[in-house]
């Protein structure tokens, strides 16, 4: 998935933010009213931004979002993702219970996307990913991070977790639907949703 452009939050931009607003306005009202009832204004102007500014915020503070980024099999052990050896995280793979990728520019090595070591994942990825042990792992990736049109756009991955990417600028109304499903109801959509893999479908077809 493609990063957005990084837009400063209302709560990282604080006061001044509301200050600014407020002093542009107040320029605009100068010669409309009078200075006593344009203070009284602004001073309402000022309450009303504080407020909603601040409500915008919290949903994307409090929002919890998947990693789009790739891990070393080191660095998914060093930051406790999986209590295992390098070892059993590479016999973790074999087992279908994580997937791993070849690192972009390489031609050998593994890097594991960070997404499916977020909670609720682990649990309900393995009976998914047993029924891909015979695919490549660039398919078994694609599969993941590609948006669906019966998800409403929404990845199969993030249908999983119940949870968005990092980089998914907004959620609908119909996507957070999606989202609050039950774990195992979510699980059965992304199983169901394996018939439609590109190899999958031309069994269908012929």
């Amino acid at each position: 998935m493609t990063p957005h452009t990084h837009v400063p939050t209302a709560s990282a931009a604080g006061p001044q933010l509301v200050e600014k607003l407020v002093h542009d306005i107040d320029e605009q009202l100068e010669h409309t009213i009078d200075a006593g009832e344009r203070a009284r204004v602004m001073a309402i102007v000022r309450q009303c931004l504080t407020a909603t500014l601040s409500c915008s915020a919290a949903p994307a503070a409090a929002e919890d979002r998947l990693a789009v980024s790739y891990l070393k099999p080191s660095e998914v052990i060093a930051q406790g993702l999986v209590t295992m050896s390098q070892a059993t995280l590479y016999r973790a793979v074999e087992d279908a219970r994580f997937y791993c990728v070849t690192p972009r520019g390489k031609a050998i090595g593994r890097a594991f996307p960070a997404w499916q070591f977020s909670p609720p994942v682990p649990e309900l990825l393995a009976p998914v990913l047993r029924q891909m042990k015979d695919l490549p792992s660039s398919e078994i990736h694609a599969f993941w991070v590609t948006p669906v049109d019966a998800f409403d756009d929404l990845t199969p991955a993030e249908l999983l977790a119940g949870r968005a990417f990092e980089t998914r600028a907004a959620l609908s109304v119909a996507q957070r639907d999606h989202l609050a499903q039950a774990a195992n109801q979510r699980q059965g959509r992304v199983i169901t949703q394996l018939a439609w893999l590109p190899s999958r479908s031309s069994d269908l077809i012929s």
